[in-house]
């Protein structure tokens, strides 16, 4: 499944363990505590879905323009035009064509810097052909919040983040369902977030979106068939067995996370490996449901892609 976003107002970032929270957070609101317990059950046993995390797309007149995660290689590069090297260390997400040909081995960054008068770099995190480049923005904004301490009742000020896009952008992820009896319930979850918004900021008007969903999966597309290596569209938390095979041709960048719930609890801090990392020995399902807090979760199964590394 393959989900569209247009967002109406300043939106928050949607990594994969953002959108499971907001997806199961809906779901507790419209069916009852067994069924969501059966779900969890299933989560820390076999996922019955995968998340991606979600990826700027860009509506031009040819269709929709999707751009996905930088890959992360150790790759040498040192020896490139500086001036180009500093500008593609900035780039953060490949146009679908530049990202397909990369991860089925057609195409190598030491290729792109090669080539780099033939590709437009937008908005500095965005790489494109210079034959088909569009004009967006997506514009960071931090606005002020107050919040009254229960205890004390002082206010304290404190600042929120998010992203306005311009008019002709969008947001896409994918959803792989190994149970298809699912997708009814992910369908209405989304009806109902469509309705309240995404973030924890809805009541200031942010988060606001519409959305539409297309029967098109990851594997419809134009992915590697060969390769042996995978790459992750989501944040991955690895099992301990998992991170015993992860070897140095291992690529990849750490992030970490620490939450507060509702009532104020401080969760375990998690940290994971971002979108856009590689790993040898592909597989359906890597990753782990992690127990951070009090009836707390924290997603980090990877949405894998096979990759071939170029030469």
């Amino acid at each position: 499944m393959l989900v569209y976003i247009k967002p109406l107002s300043t939106f928050p970032k949607l990594h994969s363990d953002r959108l499971f929270g907001a997806i199961l957070s809906a779901i507790s609101e419209i069916y009852d505590e067994e069924f969501l317990k059966e779900l969890i059950d299933k989560f820390n046993e076999n996922p019955p879905f995968l998340f991606s995390s979600a990826f700027p797309c860009v509506e031009t007149n040819a269709g929709i323009k999707r751009f996905f995660p930088k890959i992360i290689l150790n790759s040498e590069l040192k020896s490139f035009n500086t001036d180009f090297l500093k500008k593609f260390k900035k780039v953060e997400y490949l146009e679908e064509s530049i990202f397909f040909s990369c991860i089925n081995g057609e195409i190598t960054e030491s290729d792109i810097l090669n080539n780099y008068s033939d590709y437009v770099q937008m908005d500095d995190k965005f790489l494109m052909p210079k034959e088909s480049y569009e004009i967006f923005k997506v514009k960071n904004t931090i606005r002020p919040n107050n919040a009254v301490h229960r205890l004390n009742n002082k206010t304290d000020i404190f600042y929120s983040e998010g992203l306005r896009y311009s008019e002709n952008m969008e947001l896409f992820f994918f959803i792989e369902f190994f149970e298809d009896n699912y997708k009814k319930v992910v369908e209405s979850a989304l009806r109902f977030l469509k309705d309240r918004g995404f973030g924890s900021n809805i009541s200031t008007g942010s988060g606001h979106f519409d959305y539409r969903i297309e029967d098109l999966n990851i594997s419809d597309l134009n992915i590697c068939k060969k390769g042996n290596r995978f790459l992750t569209l989501s944040r991955f938390i690895p099992e301990i067995d998992e991170i015993k095979n992860i070897d140095n041709e291992s690529c990849y960048e750490l992030g970490f996370k620490r939450s507060r719930d509702k009532n104020g609890e401080v969760r375990k801090q998690v940290r994971f490996f971002m979108e856009g990392s590689t790993f040898n020995n592909y597989n359906e399902i890597y990753g782990s449901f992690v127990p951070v807090g009090t009836k707390a979760f924290e997603y980090g199964y990877a949405f894998p892609l096979k990759y071939k590394q170029g030469d």
